[in-house]
Formats: structure tokens, C-alpha cells, sequence
């Protein structure tokens, strides 16, 4: 497994690789934020890698103990579905 991470640049520079890889949200059951980190590594089917969004890394890389996740893996972008941060311009 491996961690790709950027913290320096607040994620920036992640997001040609969350382009070229196709993920568009943290791949966490239920969870619609924006991925920060990628997960890779092997899987039953071959190569496999998902995103997490900012709240989950810290979850899962701070709390210590063996955790259980729920992938979920669909269409949604949450990159599209961002509202405009500047709603005076149009």
C-alpha cells in the first residue's frame, strides 16, 4: 500500500493525479467531501486506489487501532458539485 499526499501545498498539486486516476470524492461509505490523499495498492482484482478526503486521513493515520472501512464507489464529483466560493461574482 501507499499513501500519496501533498500537505505542503494544501493539496494543489494532487489534483492532476485525482485526474488521471478518476477519483472525484473521499471513496468512504456516505462521505461526499473532496479527496486529499490516495490510497494504492494491490487488490483482489489487481491494482486498486481510492480517495480520502481530509477528515478521514486523520482518522485513519491518528487514531491508533486496527479500524474497519466501507468503501463506496460511484459517479458522484465532488469537485463539480462545489458551490462558487466567491458568490458576488457570477
Amino acid at each position: 500500500m501507499a499513501i500519496i499526499r501533498d500537505e505542503e501545498t494544501g493539496g494543489i498539486m494532487m489534483i492532476p493525479l485525482f485526474v488521471d486516476w478518476g477519483i472525484k470524492r473521499c471513496n468512504i461509505a456516505g462521505c461526499r467531501n473532496k479527496p486529499t490523499t490516495i490510497i494504492t495498492g494491490e487488490d483482489a482484482e489487481g491494482q486498486g486506489q481510492f480517495g480520502l478526503c481530509e477528515k478521514h486521513w486523520h482518522y485513519l493515520s491518528d487514531t491508533p487501532g486496527k479500524k474497519e472501512i466501507r468503501l463506496e464507489f460511484d459517479q458522484f464529483d465532488a469537485f463539480a458539485a462545489t458551490t462558487n466560493p466567491r458568490p458576488e461574482v457570477q
